[in-house]
């Protein structure tokens, strides 16, 4: 009765508000335009159920035909699926709330006319259901139902609870308790007739999806919690000098037994090698791990370990680590000299510790001694004893350099390994003195003394060449007493085939038997030799050679002379060296022809030889080619002549420092070379030329002792002279066509 009453009153609404848009809205018909709708999508609200309308533009049309679903025509009419009230299309509630009834379902209508057709889709929305929390924890120590709220919003019951095994959850499994009704509820996973079957242990987990009448399925995961059983201590140690049972103690949590005990090499415990006695029941429990039936076949030697995996009925494992401990064997000293000068056995002291015996002694060289190699003699037995390592049956053989080294690695039944290191002592060989000195000028065998210390030979001797001198070729070894030795390097043949030079030294490494190698260096004395003068000049006008004399010192003779372009000169082409005290001084001469007439060839040249001795520096000697007056040089046959000085002191004074002067005496250097040589080659031109330099020679002496004003007075008449000559010259140039 209420339904229908409330389906009457809402039509009758919906026609009232339909007459009322009809009487004021005016109807204007425009011809050839299609019907349509407005708008082509609504909603339909699940939590307020109420009708759809849809405005209609009837265009050309006049009647809808029919209204079809995708299950066929909809049945017009008041109580039915729809109306039309004028321009106005209502889709009722009665056909809707059976239509849509979930969130997110939608129907599209087709709306077909008398002419045309248009869709109309309606869509169902509301409030999804959602449920607080959305994880739970379980608590294995005090197991309880777990709850959560639901928030129905559009769902008004739950469809079915599945858990992610696929189980779905029975009616005695849960509950739904309405906390509002239609609003919110408590839905209870109930702990006994489900959780405590399903979450056994710590950290398992069921995830649950709560399905509802209507909306998207909501998700509950619940985690099993609880208190970790754990050991403690974690480690243990197992003295293997007092063994006895290992204990540590459980504290239970949320476990209640041990399941297994493992050890690292894979083994599960038996009930006779451990134990588990409870100190507070459900609380906590000692654990045993006996020694007699496991740890003493486990645990042998110090530092062993075993490393126990506890398993328990429910949570984490745990891991218990025993140690084996003890004493570990010692020597001392632990490291010992042997002494090449006077070889014994060596001894140290062992102290047994948890050991009882040597299993083994390996050298370095991974040599193990053998029962003659070393002995063993009991001190205070049980605690220590004295190992002997012998001399003739190992050490001898093993140590026999100054410094050698032996190091033992004593291995014992129990425990770790301990070092014996032995060293080889003794007394080095010397050699004294360490240097000595060649004089090249009185050559002599080289000595030094030899102390043997140690050594008793020596095995070779070689130098910085890395030549092995020959014994009675190249040395000789005298003994002086049982201690020392002369050591003689020989003059002849070795020092003097070396053909080292002043200054420079040798060193012999002496290599001895025994100990290190010795050194002894041998440092090269004499005389350089000598040039004088080391400057010469040579005359390009009489071109005679040039002779500077040496003086020998240690030298005996001349390797080669090069001059500064890198040109070797030949012996007897080039030069030649002639002596004027044998062994002491010769004369070197530079030969004019075929070399300095072709080297120099004008003035201010000049050429430097390098002269390499056969024995100590080089010396160098530098020939130049000298400003001369070369026609008066020519005329007057020296360079030195008192007139030719005049005439220079007239040049440096007077012409070089005018500029016209200046050209004048390049011109002339220039063109009087050849005429000098054509006077030398003429001796009787000779006179005439010197005949004919007078009044130059006359007027530069008057010149050179003047005073500076008559000195001024005289250039500016040389200037003058000149400046008449040039004009001179050129006007007879320009009438050159009329003489010739």
């Amino acid at each position: 009765m209420g339904g229908k009453f409330r389906a009457i009153t809402q039509v009758s609404c919906i026609l009232l508000l339909a007459l009322s848009l009809s009487l004021m809205t005016s109807v204007s018909v425009i011809a050839a335009e299609f019907p349509s709708i407005s708008p082509t999508t609504a909603e339909y609200d699940l939590d307020d159920p109420a009708e759809v309308m849809a405005t209609i533009d009837w265009g050309i049309a006049s009647n809808i035909v029919t209204v079809t679903d995708d299950e066929g025509n909809l049945t017009p009419g008041l109580g039915r699926d729809y109306i039309v009230l004028v321009k106005h299309l209502i889709i009722l509630n009665t056909y809707l709330e059976d239509k849509l009834t979930d969130i997110g379902e939608s129907v599209e209508l087709i709306i077909k006319f008398d002419v045309g057709a248009v869709t109309f889709t309606i869509r169902a929305i509301g409030t999804p259901p959602a449920i607080s929390p959305t994880t739970a924890q379980y608590d294995l120590d005090d197991p309880a139902d777990v709850k959560t709220t639901i928030t129905w919003g559009t769902a008004t019951s739950v469809a079915s609870i599945v858990d992610d095994d696929g189980h779905t959850l029975t009616g005695t499994q849960y509950t739904v308790t309405p906390i509002l009704p239609g609003v919110s509820a408590n839905v209870s996973i109930r702990s006994g007739p489900y959780l405590a079957g399903k979450l056994k242990d710590i950290g398992d987990k069921v995830v649950l999806t709560i399905n509802f009448n209507r909306g998207d399925p909501a998700t509950l995961t619940i985690t099993a919690i609880g208190t970790e059983p754990s050991v403690s201590p974690t480690t243990g140690q197992y003295n293997v000098d007092s063994p006895a049972d290992v204990k540590t103690t459980i504290t239970w949590g949320t476990a209640a037994s041990v399941a297994s005990i493992v050890d690292d090499d894979g083994h599960t415990l038996t009930g006779t090698q451990y134990t588990v006695t409870p100190i507070t029941s459900g609380v906590s429990a000692s654990l045993t791990i006996r020694s007699a039936p496991y740890l003493a076949g486990k645990l042998k030697d110090i530092g062993d370990k075993v490393v126990l995996t506890i398993k328990f009925n429910l949570g984490d494992d745990a891991t218990f680590d025993i140690t084996a401990t003890g004493i570990h064997a010692a020597v001392s000293p632990q490291a010992k000299e042997y002494d090449l000068d006077n070889p014994a056995d060596v001894k140290t002291t062992i102290t047994w510790g948890t050991a009882t015996s040597v299993a083994s002694i390996v050298d370095d060289d991974g040599h193990t001694l053998t029962g003659t190699e070393y002995t063993m003699t009991p001190i205070t037995p049980g605690v220590s004893a004295d190992l002997t390592i012998r001399s003739s049956q190992y050490l001898t053989g093993k140590l026999t350099d100054i410094g050698d080294k032996v190091v033992l690695a004593i291995g014992f039944n129990l425990g770790a390994n301990a070092t014996f290191t032995i060293t080889a002592t003794g007394i080095r060989p010397t050699v004294s003195p360490q240097t000595k000195e060649y004089d090249l000028d009185n050559p002599a065998d080289a000595t030094t003394t030899i102390t043997w210390g140690t050594a008793t030979e020596v095995v070779s001797i070689a130098d910085s060449d890395h030549y092995a001198l020959v014994k009675n070729v190249d040395y000789s070894l005298t003994a002086i007493d049982a201690n020392k030795a002369t050591l003689t390097i020989l003059h002849d043949p070795y020092l003097t085939g070396k053909h080292i030079d002043i200054g420079e030294s040798l060193v012999l490494t002496i290599d001895f038997n025994v100990g290190a190698d010795a050194t002894f260096t041998i440092t090269t004395l004499g005389i350089h030799p000598g040039i004088s003068p080391t400057t010469a000049t040579h005359d390009i006008i009489a071109r005679g050679d040039v002779t500077t004399t040496i003086t020998w010192g240690s030298a005996t003779s001349v390797v080669s002379i090069v001059d500064d372009d890198d040109f070797t000169l030949m012996a007897g082409i080039h030069y030649t060296v002639t002596t004027t005290h044998p062994g002491v001084s010769a004369n070197l001469t530079i030969l004019s022809s075929p070399y300095l007439a072709g080297k120099l060839t004008s003035f201010g040249e000049k050429v430097v030889l390098t002269i390499d001795f056969d024995v100590g520096q080089d010396a160098t000697l530098t020939i130049n080619v000298p400003e001369v007056c070369f026609i008066a040089t020519a005329a007057y046959g020296t360079p030195m002549a008192e007139e030719i000085q005049i005439l220079r002191e007239f040049r440096d004074e007077y012409l070089l420092t005018s500029p016209v002067g200046q050209t004048l005496v390049d011109f002339y250097y220039r063109v009087s070379p050849p005429i000098a040589e054509f006077i030398t080659e003429h001796p009787t031109l000779k006179p005439i030329v010197r005949a004919g330099l007078v009044p130059a020679v006359a007027m530069s002496t008057i010149a050179v002792n003047t005073t500076p004003a008559e000195k001024t007075g005289i250039v500016g008449l040389l200037v003058l002279v000149s400046v008449a000559l040039v004009v001179w010259a050129t006007r007879r140039r320009g009438r050159g066509p009329e003489y010739s």
